[in-house]
């Protein structure tokens, strides 16, 4: 390839993945979703002024030197967050270079940062921010002979470099099969591994004369441990079994300042009622419905429903679907739920504001003095077919483009190009 065309698809990448800096908006009759007490208000107007909602109002009159933006009756709503992927470590899994959700060899997990190999330029950042995605949870994933896959982080996804919020926002465990194989092939050495290593943190400065002093843990891997002992980030737990799920129940009674979430819970609908007593949060996908493996025989399409109807603090994730790569249809699975029966208010909540607060993110709520992070839609954002139309994160307008829609756009039959492709 030339230098010129070299340099031609630089920029083209680069104007994909750059916002416009923060300007003043004027958001006319828009059906908006405030996720505050207001609910959703029809033809409302929203004026953004320096990146913030200014006012909000009906039968506004738009100032003359703001950007109108006539949403005609469709729907505007805050963010949505992916609330667990592997966005930013990974290109291409097979190619080991582009590869970073695991360290199979290494000699530490927990104190391994997500962020230091979190690349916010990656192609699916691009991809999964045009279906209306303006946060994710990134999560490594545990290898070697460690149920702690490390330590994850939240970032926004605008393709900036300053785009991670939380650097250390909590710790992956890997419980289920795949935990058993991690830790030596039995639940019982799974659970051994997990409670030593609390015992490790809680301990954490005094056991610890030399480096490998610690029972379970590394004098470096228990300091990391440590904040999540406190309470002070949560532990995203990868399990499914009912009666692993009571086991996560009992160490949650054990060490009561530890703040749980349970990730897949395929079978939490049998001990909804213990979850909800013992206050742990859950994270489900409504599409896991089949038995896929034995820590999911009980699998079922009305889980969600069964969750809420018992009190369980829940959010939504597209996990069983390669959500965890491409979490572009969570949308959807939040609207398979409704179609099942959740009520729509509920489903939207568990993919934005439950996320955002079990992570410490705002913004997740449209009223007035917040920054401006929101969706401007086509139709109902839990309709499979609807798709955003413009974005805001942070008060700055965001590319919807990426570098599918460029491939789409340059090869498409209809285009008026005469050229062949290799020189489009």
């Amino acid at each position: 390839m030339s230098v010129f065309k070299t340099l031609t698809a630089t920029l083209l990448l680069c104007a994909i993945a750059m916002p416009a800096p923060a300007q003043d908006y004027f958001i006319s009759n828009a059906k908006l979703v405030t996720n505050t007490v207001d609910g959703i208000v029809k033809d409302a107007d929203i004026l953004i002024r320096n990146g913030k909602v200014a006012q909000i109002g009906s039968g506004l009159v738009a100032p003359a030197d703001v950007e109108l933006i006539k949403a005609d009756g469709k729907w505007v709503t805050p963010g949505i967050i992916a609330p667990f992927s592997q966005l930013g470590l990974v290109d291409v899994s097979a190619e080991d270079t582009t590869n970073d959700i695991t360290s199979e060899y290494s000699h530490t997990s927990i104190s391994e940062l997500a962020s230091d190999s979190f690349n916010p330029k990656a192609v699916s950042i691009a991809n999964t921010r045009r279906r209306g995605i303006t946060h994710a949870v990134v999560s490594p994933r545990a290898a070697g002979e460690s149920i702690f896959g490390g330590t994850g982080l939240v970032a926004n996804l605008s393709g900036e470099f300053d785009s991670i919020e939380k650097e250390q926002a909590f710790i992956y465990i890997q419980l289920g099969g795949s935990g058993t194989d991690l830790s030596g092939g039995s639940r019982a050495s799974t659970f051994r591994q997990l409670r030593g290593a609390i015992d490790d943190a809680s301990a954490y400065p005094a056991r610890f004369k030399g480096p490998e002093d610690g029972d379970t843990l590394s004098r470096q891997d228990a300091a990391a441990l440590v904040k999540a002992i406190r309470g002070q980030i949560p532990l995203l737990i990868a399990s499914d079994r009912a009666s692993e799920l009571l086991k996560i129940i009992e160490l949650k009674t054990a060490y009561r300042k530890l703040d749980i979430i349970v990730l897949g819970a395929a079978e939490a609908w049998k001990v909804a009622d213990q979850l909800a007593k013992a206050e742990i949060k859950v994270m489900v996908d409504p599409h896991d419905n089949l038995p896929a493996n034995f820590d999911r025989v009980e699998s079922r399409l009305d889980n969600v429903i069964l969750l809420d109807k018992a009190g369980v603090n829940y959010a939504i994730t597209n996990a069983g679907a390669l959500g965890v790569s491409k979490p572009i249809t969570l949308t959807q699975h939040a609207g398979n739920a409704v179609g099942n029966g959740l009520d729509w208010n509920k489903a939207f909540t568990a993919i934005t504001q439950t996320p955002a607060e079990w992570f410490g993110l705002e913004n997740t709520q449209v009223s007035t003095g917040r920054t401006a992070t929101l969706v401007v839609w086509d139709g109902d954002p839990l309709e499979v077919t609807s798709a955003p139309t413009m974005m805001l994160i942070d008060g700055k307008r965001q590319s919807l483009k990426s570098r599918q829609t460029a491939l789409r756009d340059r090869y498409s039959p209809t285009r008026e190009d005469t050229r062949p492709h290799k020189y489009r």
